[in-house]
């Protein structure tokens, strides 16, 4: 009994069975559609301009560093910064996105998925919201992703409408050194 029941639901959403209408499976499959649709526009409304949004909290764009060390501060609003892996299904507030920091250093492109493990995007995977990083003398560019907690800057959150990635503004600095 249960294959016939699945056998009937898989064939009504892809109307490949003869026994049902296509005016009754395109009605229906709208009704999912303007509901789905509806829930988005609540999750947007009850969200309002509370939007997921990571920053570079320090350097600033155009800082110079006399030494290769460089100290970096990672910014969030509306996110819970959690390891890399932790999900908390608890969240009190549906509008916030759960995941952790990516610094993507001389990057040309941010990921939109899959986020790399290689020297060019530096994963943070214990939470961290700081850390120092060794640079070359000579000019680089720092920009921040979210993660989810499987490395992937693509997401939804929670229910909220919205969609990564969630990535900073890209800034340039400039290291000097005096070693």
């Amino acid at each position: 009994m249960r294959k016939f029941f699945s056998v009937g639901i898989t064939c009504f959403f892809l109307s490949g069975c003869l026994f049902v209408p296509a005016a009754v499976t395109n009605t229906f499959m709208g009704a999912v559609i303007v509901s789905a649709a509806v829930a988005t526009a609540n999750d947007r409304a009850e969200c309002g301009e509370k939007r997921p949004r990571v920053f570079l909290a320090s350097p600033q764009d155009g800082f110079v560093s006399n030494t290769t060390s460089v100290k970096v501060a990672f910014g969030s609003e509306n996110i819970q910064i959690v390891p890399a892996g932790a999900l908390n299904e608890a969240m009190e507030d549906k509008c916030f996105a759960v995941g952790h920091h990516h610094l993507l250093v001389d990057s040309e492109d941010y990921p939109t998925t899959w986020i790399p493990f290689d020297d060019n995007h530096l994963h943070f995977g214990q939470g961290q919201t700081e850390a120092v990083i060794e640079l070359e003398p000579g000019t680089h560019t720092l920009q921040l992703v979210l993660g989810n907690p499987v490395h992937n800057a693509s997401f939804t959150i929670n229910n909220f409408g919205g969609q990564g990635p969630f990535v900073s503004e890209k800034i340039t600095i400039e290291v000097i050194s005096s070693e």
